[in-house]
């Protein structure tokens, strides 16, 4: 018989003893490890999908549009670095969640939602936001000059009492489209907008503007005007209404600029002074108006900037510099341009309309009118350290003679959609102005709305499908 030796023997099962422990735990830890990356890409997928879910949020609440993936090419990024990344389709929204990208831990979900009418739904639409369109008239004036529906308003009326009398309709709400806060939204790249309006027969006056204005020096009660001066259309003026009463509230500071109008004006006002004309033609005619040359002083209001507004839409004033772009002026004068006043004949590019001198007016001519406007504005300076906005306006007949336009443009029609870009045919007016930084970053923020004004002759104009998005 052979005798071990008892050492070795324990030697031997100490090291088999060893190496089974030694692979158990390596198979405990290698089922632990799997469990642990397991549950941590199970987080990372639903982090994911929770994003997804707020990039789908966010394009409903910001009512973004199909030129998302354009705008946003990188995403949304948060401070952690998650994303998510949207493309848009008409009705359809396709969202993406991304946690850790270009990682091996990188995890996506995506999901896709389709809103039946959201291609065509507007941020700030006029059936939901009549409520804060805050109406500006003076104190005594009939309670009727201006009024307002839930889809529709109505700017000043027909008649004697209604003489001698202006005020404005400008939006005060809070909108998150826009990032409206009492009226005064976020300007960004821009802005598209649509209105159908008609003078109402036994119209006469003056005409009205739709006007958007900086947020920085002025308030949801800006207004311009001047009793008695239906001329200025509620837009240029100090808003003097009688004796030491100025309609602002502001001791007379009236709209300060920058600032930028359309003009609708069915009166001719000849002549260049500060309450006696606005260089109009004998035509009707629409028109692009800024804010005159600041120096030419008028009226008595204790505001200093006050009186340097009652050339405000006088055509061709202005040195067409940065601090003072030329107003519009109609193409027959030296340095006027069709681009920048049409009177219902000179087409901006070429060519020829027909309509009727008094085309504004004239309801046997279906004087129903669908207006869209569209504001481009560059964030970034020229070489020059001015900074680029490009103002274009449609205006087209609603030759069916329906009074909301319906018949013509459908609520689908692309000329409505303030969503996109409309590029089916030419701007009726197209400018492209360069202001300073100085006024660029008073536009940061801006207020939008209608202003008008009668002197002796008095009108009435109806205003609906109203609906304004903003450009990202």
């Amino acid at each position: 018989m052979i005798s071990l030796n008892q050492k070795g023997t324990v030697l031997l099962y100490a090291v088999i003893a060893m190496t089974a422990i030694s692979v158990l735990g390596a198979g405990i830890y290698f089922l632990t490890s799997t469990s642990t990356f397991g549950g941590l890409r199970a987080n990372q997928q639903n982090r994911a999908y929770q994003l997804a879910l707020a990039g789908k949020d966010y394009a409903l609440t910001k009512n973004l549009g199909d030129d998302t993936a354009f705008k946003y090419p990188n995403g949304f990024t948060f401070a952690g670095g998650d994303k998510f990344k949207l493309a848009v389709s008409g009705d359809t929204i396709t969202s993406t969640g991304i946690v850790n990208e270009g990682t091996t831990y990188e995890a996506r979900r995506t999901i896709t939602v389709t809103k039946t009418g959201f291609a065509s739904q507007a941020g700030t639409s006029f059936a939901k936001d009549i409520a804060a369109m805050g109406i500006i008239q003076p104190t005594g004036a009939p309670s009727d000059f201006i009024s307002k529906t839930d889809t529709a308003l109505s700017l000043g009326k027909v008649g004697s009492s209604y003489q001698s009398t202006f005020g404005a309709v400008v939006y005060s709400g809070n909108a998150v489209q826009g990032n409206c806060v009492g009226g005064k939204c976020e300007f960004g790249s821009g802005f598209r907008g649509f209105f159908v309006f008609q003078f109402a027969a036994g119209s006469t006056g003056d005409g009205f503007t739709f006007a958007f204005f900086n947020g920085n020096n002025n308030t949801s009660s800006s207004v311009g005007g001047y009793s008695g001066s239906g001329e200025l259309m509620g837009y240029a003026g100090d808003s003097w209404v009688s004796g030491s009463y100025y309609l602002d509230g502001q001791n007379g500071r009236g709209i300060q600029p920058p600032k930028v109008a359309v003009e609708f004006d069915p009166y001719e006002n000849a002549g260049t002074g500060c309450f006696s004309g606005r260089n109009d033609g004998s035509l009707n005619h629409m028109s692009l108006v800024f804010w005159g040359n600041n120096t030419t002083e008028c009226g008595t209001s204790p505001s200093p900037v006050g009186r340097y507004t009652f050339d405000d839409n006088i055509h061709g004033a202005g040195t067409n510099g940065a601090e003072d772009p030329k107003n519009g002026l109609r193409a027959s004068q030296p340095g006027g341009s069709a681009c920048s006043y049409f009177n219902g004949v000179n087409l901006c590019g070429g060519g020829t309309l027909t309509w009727p001198s008094n085309w504004l007016l004239n309801t046997v001519f279906r004087n129903i009118y669908a207006f869209r406007m569209e504001v481009q504005r560059k964030l970034t300076p020229e070489a020059s350290g001015n900074y680029q906005y490009r103002i274009k306006a449609w205006i087209k007949q609603c030759t069916s003679g329906d009074p909301t336009c319906a018949s013509d443009y459908a609520e689908d029609a692309a000329y409505l959609n303030t969503k996109q870009d409309y590029t089916a045919d030419n701007p009726t007016l197209d400018r492209t102005i360069e202001i300073s930084s100085a006024y660029h970053d008073r536009f940061d923020t801006m207020f939008f709305g209608w202003t008008l004004a009668t002197g002796g002759a008095t009108q009435s104009v109806n205003i609906s499908r109203f609906r304004m998005n903003f450009l990202k």
